[in-house]
């Protein structure tokens, strides 16, 4: 299981990373990722971004987590 230490500095080191590869990076289960996810939203050190798919069709064959991007937000000081 990631812990919540690891995936902060990667996040904080990568700057942007999308789901993809935070579940390759930390072989743990999409459900563990996306709370611990959560929880940097909420403590303002990440910002969930949407981007639009490179198809742009309407299919909605697609999880729209696949197109999410996480930015680490730097701290003010």
């Amino acid at each position: 299981m990631a812990s919540l230490l690891d995936l902060k500095n990667f996040i904080a080191e990568k700057k942007s990373v999308n789901l993809s590869l935070l579940l390759q990076t930390f072989q743990t289960s999409k459900e563990d990722i996306l709370a611990i996810l959560d929880h940097l939203i909420r403590k303002g050190c990440v910002k969930k971004c949407l981007k639009t798919p490179a198809c742009a069709t309407q299919c909605f064959k697609c999880q729209p987590e696949n197109f999410a991007l996480y930015q680490w937000i730097e701290p003010i000081v």
